[in-house]
């Protein structure tokens, strides 16, 4: 199992958006996905209109599901009219690439003491 964010973005109607957030919430939960934390991120101007909607409401997901049902639950989400646009993320890779990444920091910290 695999850690995983998704973001995604509604119109500004609260009624859409809780909708939007219930059924996100049961397509997870129907998966068997682990929810670790949810955040509700307001509302910005989106970059380009999509559907004739300047404004939107972005929420956030942080789950963790099996990688087989990944294609299911994104296969759900894009029938869900609600929603503007989404994005899934897989963390695990992130949070690699930030671990070497600091361990080369590290190393050439280590080399630069030494050389001194």
């Amino acid at each position: 199992m695999r850690e995983y964010e998704i973001l995604f973005v509604t119109e500004i109607n609260d009624a859409l958006h809780q909708k939007a957030k219930d059924h996100i919430k049961t397509i997870l939960q129907n998966y068997k996905a682990e929810i670790f934390h949810e955040a509700d991120y307001g509302v910005h101007n989106l970059s380009y209109p999509i559907r004739k909607v300047e404004q939107g409401k972005f929420h956030y997901y942080h789950f963790k599901c099996d990688g087989n049902n990944l294609a299911a639950i994104e296969k759900e989400l894009r029938y869900e009219l609600s929603i503007l646009r989404f994005i899934v993320v897989r963390l695990d890779e992130i949070i690699q690439k930030e671990s070497k990444k600091k361990k080369r920091v590290k190393e050439t910290e280590e080399t630069t003491s030494k050389e001194a």
